[in-house]
């Protein structure tokens, strides 16, 4: 059990100020080097620091260190060691790099359990063998067969829908006359076909997911092994291991009905087997009804049982598998599955994602690039909530690069915290930035970023809310039907569905748009774990009652650990005759059921008017956002609504049933780039009486709140700025409802209510929750009250850099082995050259991993040659390199000594070490370096460091003087380009008299600010209004500092990617060609942009 504490009968103030490990972040942890004791120990300390409660173990590309060796296990028991000293967890994660299932390759070693598909051409294929028998012979010999065949058919089409079909058994026809074809159809011929092998998977290949032996395998290589040396610590320092993206090689479709284009589906040699044994069709017979619509709009009753028999096939085979030997071993089993958001993706590659977690302890999902994927997460918690799950895990701000604020890392937490998240999963933690390991989808969320020190008010954060909204269980009493198995029936070729599958896409995002955005929580209802969940009247549910749960609000499906008052059946193709009967008595109680749209033509993928006749008795509405909350309002707990009367649409909210009492949390999704100092006055309804207390996740305080009860309603009135959030606690009153109980308002029956502990918690005015403290000041005044601007700093006094300035080189002239120069290039692009040159494997995506290769001399050599124009004469400078005590440096002419690794410094990251090198001339200035090469060495950019300026033309760089003033803006134009540290602005200001006053920064690009007044630290800035209580200050002179703290995207981004459309911020984003491909450096802004305001009062200020 992960939150033990969670069986005490309140939470207590000391937890909620200070949570333990099992409340914290946990990053993946990204082992891509050769791993030592020192960098485990050293970043296992800046985890600490951070707030994190322990980290995923996570291999990744650049791993040198045998995985699963002796040392490798070592050093897993060392980290184990470092965590458990710190009182922090060590999770586990099951694969070298991802997907899951392969062990790095050593499962698919073996060719029966490579991962393969059934393909489907019109062209004989070479290389493949003539049946599974010859196949297996031929692997035994050792050779390396592409597949084998497995049948073919006879197939006619007319106006691309299928007319007629026949499987022709037996060896491959020979040849295919036009008579043959005109009388009987086109010959299609079918082969099983293996994956290719790929340097990805350390030159084997994925493996067969369907396949239970080879799953075994998996386990017996890779979980065994962890148990072997660390079993002891399974429950206790190691909570959990991760799975990542396992996934079926997917089905896909034809471009129509009269292509003969090869087109693939998902398949494991068995499959026609067990696809007989479950249906008593021999699946290789009917195969073309896969691929073909049927005329006159009739749908194949095979095409929906193939890919319901793919899902079962893949869950029951690695996700059951696996999650019971971690229940058998007091693990839990943790992760994601591929493609989870949309009806396609999941069709495409799983089949089925809600099936997959019906044995999951800790259900998992991920959230890249920043995307919106409410279904991912409802379709996780929805079964986490219904099995009584613990927890749901997200890897989450991953793809978001260096310039990722804390802004975006607040709101991003905050509408998965809503949705049911509690174990944060960061992505990514770099062990080492050497070589491609610095391009594996930053940003780095550890000490490689500037702000790593600060970032503890996060993890802070979002640890305490975790006390809370783990805490009993969600109260959610509306369900939905997923529509997935509609989509499967509408599977077909692209033009005659797609429209359709699109438009059942639609649906399905707009319908959880509606309700999440709508204020009404709810649940997915998998037909194919309904059953179990809730079996039918004749059996037992799981907490000893039948299909119907009698609830003081009234009849509800019992589902699981959930009851839900209402169910809505959205516009589905098909239903589940097993749903059907659970709906039938719902609707027999008096509970509530609602068709939306259309009612399902087809029961169990067959034409039935069952569905029709319960939808012709119960309730239908259309499906249309307005009609569907109108039916929903009974239903409602919560309510938010602007001062203009409409409903809130950027606002999710969760709400808890925790013995007596509950918790409501609430907060922003989408970011409001425009909307910085006015906040938006919001009223809030709740359905019952509650005495309502604030508990502040930023700060650890809390408040009572003042709130009117009217007509059974819990009234607050509220302003949110565009990053707010708030946590309130609902305890019951025994109030008579109808009534206004103004009596309740704290002062107004003479009485004051009892603010809850510490006493100097600072109250909460106007009804404004949940102030920032710490980060951005408390609330307003009254109403339309502005404050009194007592300064406007137009300017700063000066400034301070963390760092040194940095120019950036990433270009060079290059020759091999002492040959000819060649022109000026990006370096990626000569280490790329140079690899073709020598039949080495490029690095980019996919290669293999260091571990895998064979360690050799690096016999041949490159140089470089880096022109540097100066207009200055310089100190002695410190250059930034890889590995320098295997490159010879010649700077200007004169060979540099290279000390000692243990003698040099580092920048950004202990791998790119400094060494210091003569001071620039006026002028050209040349540099140059003689790298030893192989298969394993890294060309990469290089850093000149020191105190100089930088002036940036376009496709050309000029060091100039550097920089004794920095005025507010953006500082990429100001000398510091490349600069990727931390910049403290000072300035002053002096006061009249003595006043309570705060700081407001309106703009700035940075992940946040730091405040200092006279020297003392007055806090962060980090969201909206931007501003900071800086207390009571006497009159006089004072200085005021700020540091805008860094971040790594003007030295480390993808600097010449001029896509602005681009997110998928990986490896090979960084070597673009075509129209994505800028010869110039494409910088981002960075610094406060404009003045410094200082406000007399003692809370924020915007516009009102």
């Amino acid at each position: 059990m992960l939150y033990t504490k969670n069986s005490e009968p309140q939470l207590s103030m000391e937890l909620f100020r200070n949570p333990t490990s099992e409340y914290r972040g946990t990053p993946f942890w990204s082992w891509n080097c050769k791993v030592t004791r020192e960098l485990i120990r050293s970043q296992m300390e800046v985890f600490q620091k951070m707030g994190f409660g322990g980290a995923h173990l996570h291999p990744r590309t650049g791993l040198d260190t045998e995985y699963l060796g002796e040392e490798f296990m070592e050093l897993v028991s060392y980290a184990d060691e470092q965590a458990k000293e710190r009182g922090m967890f060590c999770w586990l994660y099951d694969e070298d790099r991802y997907p899951s299932g392969a062990a790095g390759g050593m499962v698919t070693e073996n060719w029966n359990y490579r991962a393969r598909h059934l393909l489907l051409t019109r062209e004989k294929k070479t290389g493949m063998c003539g049946s599974r028998e010859e196949f297996l012979r031929a692997v035994s010999r050792g050779e390396k067969p592409a597949g084998y065949y497995l049948t073919s058919y006879r197939i006619r089409t007319e106006n691309g829908f299928l007319k007629s079909y026949r499987q022709i058994e037996g060896f491959l026809p020979e040849y295919d006359s036009r008579e043959e074809e005109n009388r009987e159809g086109k010959l299609w011929l079918a082969y099983v076909e293996l994956m290719q092998e790929s340097p990805w998977y350390n030159d084997q290949t994925y493996v067969d997911v369907m396949n239970r032996e080879a799953v075994l395998r998996f386990l017996e290589i890779t979980h065994e092994r962890y148990y072997e040396v660390l079993g002891e610590e399974f429950g206790r320092s190691i909570p959990a291991i991760f799975t990542d993206e396992p996934q079926i090689k997917g089905s896909m479709v034809l471009p129509d009905g009269e292509s003969e284009y090869d087109v693939t589906l998902s398949f494991t040699d068995d499959l026609p087997v067990t696809y007989e044994k479950a249906y008593g069709v021999n699946l290789l017979e009917v195969l073309p009804e896969l691929l073909w619509e049927l005329p006159d709009g009739k749908a194949s009753l095979h095409r929906y049982h193939y890919h319901d028999h793919l899902a079962e096939r893949f869950v029951s085979a690695y996700s059951d598998t696996i999650a019971a030997w971690c229940e058998a071993h007091h693990i839990a089993m943790t992760g994601h599955y591929m493609s989870e958001p949309t009806l396609y993706s999941q069709t495409l590659r799983l089949g089925e994602a809600m099936r997959c977690y019906r044995n999951q302890q800790l259900p998992g999902v991920d959230i890249l690039c920043g995307d919106p994927e409410y279904s991912t997460i409802k379709q996780a918690v929805s079964v986490a909530r219904q099995n009584g799950r613990e927890g749901v895990l997200s890897e989450l701000y991953g793809v978001t690069h260096w310039d990722f604020d804390f802004k975006g890392h607040k709101l991003q937490g905050d509408w998965q915290a809503a949705l049911g998240v509690t174990i944060r999963c960061p992505h990514l933690a770099f062990m080492s930035m050497e070589g491609e390991a610095k391009r594996d989808w930053p940003a780095s969320i550890s000490y490689q970023s500037p702000w790593w020190e600060k970032y503890a008010c996060i993890e802070n954060y979002f640890a305490r809310m975790n006390t809370a909204l783990t805490r009993g269980c969600a109260r959610v009493s509306t369900a939905v039907v997923h529509p997935i198995e509609s989509y499967w029936i509408s599977y077909g070729p692209a033009a005659q569905t797609k429209e359709l599958r699109d438009q059942m896409d639609d649906n399905f995002r707009d319908l959880i748009q509606w309700l999440l955005f709508g204020l009404v929580d709810f649940d997915f209802i998998s037909e194919s774990l309904l059953p179990g969940q809730c079996p039918d009247r004749t059996e037992e549910c799981l907490n000893g009652t039948g299909v119907i749960r009698e609830t003081p609000d009234g009849a509800a499906l019992a589902v699981g650990n959930m009851s839900y008052h209402t169910v809505l059946v959205p516009d589905l193709r098909t239903i589940r005759s097993t749903t059907l009967s659970r709906l039938e008595a719902l609707a027999d109680a008096g509970g509530n059921v609602v068709f939306l749209g259309k009612a399902p033509a087809l029961v169990d993928g067959i034409p039935d008017d069952r569905a029709r006749r319960l939808a012709g008795r119960v309730k239908r509405v259309p499906f249309q956002k307005h009609a569907i909350l109108q039916e929903l309002e009974e239903e409602r707990d919560v309510d938010i609504r602007r001062e203009t009367g409409e409903r809130s649409d950027n606002l999710f909210y969760q709400l808890r049933q925790d013995g007596n009492r509950k918790w409501l949390f609430v907060c922003h999704v989408n970011r409001k780039r425009n909307n910085v100092s006015r906040p938006e006055r919001l009223s809030v309804r709740i359905r019952g009486a509650y005495q309502v207390t604030v508990y502040d996740a930023l700060s650890g305080n809390c408040t009572a709140a003042e709130s009117v009860k009217k007509d059974g309603w819990t009234c607050l009135t509220v302003d949110l700025y565009a990053e707010d959030s708030f946590l309130w606690r609902l305890d019951e009153q025994n109030v008579q409802q109808g009534a206004d109980e103004e009596a309740q308002i704290p002062g107004a029956s003479g009485k004051q209510e009892k603010t809850i502990i510490p006493e100097a918690a600072r109250p909460l005015r106007e009804g404004r929750p949940a102030a920032v403290y710490g980060l951005v000041a408390g609330p307003f005044g009254s109403a339309g009250k502005k404050g009194t601007m007592v300064h406007c700093i137009a300017e700063p006094d000066g400034f301070t850099m963390a760092e040194p300035n940095v120019l950036l080189l990433d270009r060079a002239q290059w020759k091999l082995n002492g040959g000819e120069w060649q022109a000026e290039e990006d370096i990626l692009r000569i280490d790329n050259h140079i690899r073709a040159l020598l039949g080495y494997p490029r690095r980019q995506d996919a290669f293999i991993q260091p571990w895998r290769v064979r360690e050799a001399p690096e016999k041949d050599v490159v140089t470089l040659r880096i022109k540097m124009e100066s207009r200055v004469e310089t100190g002695s400078l410190m250059l930034a390199l890889e590995r320098p005590e295997k490159i010879g440096i010649r700077w200007n002419g004169i060979p540099c000594p290279i000390p000692k690794r243990e003698e040099t410094g580092w920048f950004t990251d202990t791998f790119i070490r400094t060494v210091s090198v003569p001071g620039l001339k006026k002028g050209e200035n040349e540099l140059l370096l003689e790298v030893p090469f192989g298969q394993k060495t890294n060309l990469e950019n290089l850093f000149l460091l020191g105190e100089f300026g930088v002036c940036v033309l376009g496709t050309k760089s000029l060091v100039t003087a550097a920089p004794t003033e920095l005025a507010f803006g953006d500082i990429t134009r100001q000398g510091l380009p490349f600069y990727g540290g931390s910049i403290t602005y000072s300035m002053h200001f002096e006061m009249d008299r003595e006043k309570d006053i705060l700081v407001k920064v309106p703009h700035f690009t940075a992940p946040v600010l730091e405040v200092w007044i006279d020297g003392k630290s007055a806090g962060l800035i980090a969201f909206a209004p931007h501003t900071l209580s800086l207390g009571r200050v006497a009159a006089g002179r004072h200085s005021l500092e700020i540091c805008a703290y860094g971040n790594r995207f003007n030295s480390f981004g993808t600097l010449h990617n001029c896509n602005e459309e681009f997110k998928w911020y990986g490896p090979d984003s960084y070597r673009t060609v075509g129209d994505e491909w800028s010869e110039a450096w494409c910088l981002r802004p960075f610094g406060i942009l404009s003045r410094v305001e200082i406000w007399e009062g003692d809370r924020d200020h915007g516009d009102k």
